[in-house]
């Protein structure tokens, strides 16, 4: 911040798009929900048709731009911020990008579809060093630097290049390519955070700008909450981690922020050449840091440093902490670290929960919500897992304004844990660990988790956020477990909050898929996704497949048996408050289409 330029205030000047859905008046409530977008695009409930369940209960809904990195496109939300330098002359460092692909092609974005980078230096286009290797842990091969190109194009509506990396031989579905070039000018990238918290802050607050504010027709704003998905919930929690949930005159800006699929996670929002849009997995984006201690919201101790630290711990001490809804699926626990924001960093005894953190997790899903409906096979080795779980996580939405706006306890957090069993290591060894997996005829199953690393930045890293090291290495793995599943291979509704169509299933929903032979690596984790499995029909198909599971006779004696448990089970998710009654027609129609099933 000390390096970004100023106008003659002495203030730094940035600026971000936004988004602003008022309701009608005469359903207008004092709540505001901030969504935070997924690298430009976002989507709030009153979009997807003003019969969702949340369009009805008047809330206004904001957006802003937050990554400065993104392209422009239709309907995309930037964040416009300035380029930092040092007394005027260009600020440089060696800059990383991991590159790989599914399918064979000769040029590629290194920084992503739909985003930039930065611009390389004259040194840095002509020492470029590109490497290649095919799991995380092989050792790099050097291309040669007359083997491939970096063609550089200035955007005209944006200070960052697109950066595309053209490679004579072609790049090889499967294999990890990494670049590391000499980069200049960074940009302010954590105004992304700042711009969230002064906006959000002046529409609650006001201040200077209320005639603006006047014109936009706002109901009066008294509760504020906070809602990311994936990317958009490792922000929130390094948004509330850094202190930026007190404003600059110490109010709180989000009386309750809901972390959605963000794993263990923050990001590379508030560092010197940050790449926002970076996220590691297993098989890609190795070391970034991205997944570093505290990953707890109560204070635990890193058992590498022996420093104590939780996510809320700034915000207790400046009394802004927000209530907190952490929800996430079984598969964050497979690919991104997911059971450590409730376990200490060893994996070796549950954490203690803040009396203000409700902690979710929704069992037998993939990372992105489904349709309901199986699909075919396509970057993994099985179908994606289709489970329907959205209608969970924005029913909680609404339990999270009753629990700020007028103090009602939410549901109870239902989570797995070391303590009764239901969290458990994936591995014994190299081996599959059968109390979270039952092998399966025909079925490959992982070799090994995500664990997120201990990774050395360089000197400046800590007291700077400042990258000196390329490529980095780890001395040594944080330690995630995973939730314990039942004969059937499914997750417990004990222990997890299960959907209907988990709770009453027709197949193993799977947390976890491998990446499909035609996309390479076959033994890393498909990125993001998970897998199904349909149950056999009955006992004689189960016993010429030797598949232990049950089979559909065993669990309903008809169509009409299983709807009945179906609707059931969700009717008990109501009762629970895990869903609202609006969602139930939602589910209700999913399982209408599953009646040819029981014809067989």
């Amino acid at each position: 911040l000390a390096l970004a330029p100023t106008n003659a205030k002495g203030l730094v000047e940035y600026s971000a798009d936004f988004k602003l859905l008022v309701p009608s008046a005469n359903i207008a409530t004092d709540v505001l929900y901030y969504n935070v977008n997924n690298r430009g695009g976002s989507r709030v409930p009153p979009e997807a048709g003003l019969d969702h369940p949340l369009s009805k209960l008047g809330y206004t809904y904001l957006v802003t731009g937050w990554i400065n990195e993104i392209s422009a496109g239709p309907e995309r939300l930037r964040l416009h911020s300035p380029i930092v330098k040092n007394a005027g002359a260009a600020i440089t460092a060696n800059v990383r990008y991991e590159v790989t692909v599914g399918s064979p092609s000769f040029t590629e974005n290194i920084a992503g579809s739909g985003h930039l980078a930065y611009t390389p230096t004259r040194e840095g286009l002509a020492g470029a060093r590109l490497t290649k290797r095919l799991y995380q842990h092989d050792a790099r091969e050097l291309i040669s630097r007359d083997e491939f190109e970096l063609q550089v194009t200035p955007q005209k509506d944006a200070n960052q290049p697109l950066v595309e990396l053209m490679l004579k031989e072609g790049f090889e579905p499967g294999l990890i390519y990494e670049l590391i070039y000499e980069a200049q000018d960074p940009v302010l990238s954590g105004a992304g955070m700042t711009a969230i918290r002064d906006l959000v802050s002046l529409i609650r607050f006001g201040g200077q700008s209320d005639t603006q504010l006047t014109q936009l027709a706002l109901p009066s704003i008294n509760h504020t909450a906070a809602w990311g998905i994936s990317q958009s919930g490792r922000l929130l929690r390094q948004f509330v981690h850094e202190g930026f949930n007190a404003d600059l005159e110490g109010r709180r800006v989000f009386d309750g922020v809901i972390p959605v699929i963000a794993g263990a996670g923050y990001g590379m929002f508030n560092i010197r050449f940050a790449m926002p849009t970076r996220t590691n997995g297993q098989h890609s984006n190795h070391l970034y840091p991205n997944d570093y201690f505290p990953f707890t919201y109560g204070e635990s101790v890193d058992p590498f440093s022996g420093r104590s630290d939780g996510v809320l711990k700034r915000s207790i001490a400046s009394g802004t902490e927000p209530k907190i809804m952490h929800i996430q699926t079984s598969n964050e626990y497979w690919v991104r670290g997911g059971s450590l924001p409730h376990t200490n960093p060893e994996g070796t005894e549950d954490a203690v929960l803040p009396s203000g953190v409700r902690f979710y997790t929704l069992g037998g899903s993939q990372h992105g919500s489904g349709s309901g409906l199986p699909r075919p096979a396509s970057s993994g080795q099985l179908a994606p897992n289709p489970n329907r779980w959205s209608p969970l996580s924005e029913s909680l939405m609404a339990a999270m304004v009753r629990w700020i706006a007028e103090g009602a306890e939410p549901p109870p957090s239902r989570y797995p844990r070391i303590a009764d069993g239901s969290l458990v290591a994936s591995h014994n060894g190299q081996e599959i660990n059968h109390d979270a997996w039952n092998p399966l005829p025909g079925i490959n199953h992982p070799t090994a988790i995500y664990q997120p690393g201990v990774a050395d930045y360089g000197m400046r890293w800590a007291s700077e956020r400042i990258i000196d090291t390329h490529p980095q290495a780890a001395r040594g793995y944080y330690n995630p477990l995973v939730p314990a599943v039942n004969l059937d291979n499914n997750d417990s509704a004990e222990t997890t909050v299960l959907s209907p169509l988990t709770q009453v299933p027709l197949a193993t929903f799977v947390p976890w898929n491998l990446r499909a032979v035609a996309t390479g690596a076959p033994l890393s984790l498909a990125r993001l996704s998970g897998g199904y499995i349909p149950l056999p029909a009955n006992a004689v198909a189960a016993a010429q497949s030797s598949d232990a599971r049950r089979s559909l006779d065993e669990l309903y004696r008809d169509f009409d048996d299983y709807l009945t448990q179906y609707e059931k089970a969700t009717d008990k998710l109501i009762a629970e408050g895990y869903l609202l009654a609006g969602f139930k027609r939602d589910y209700m129609n999913i399982a209408a289409q599953n009646a040819a099933l029981f014809d067989e």
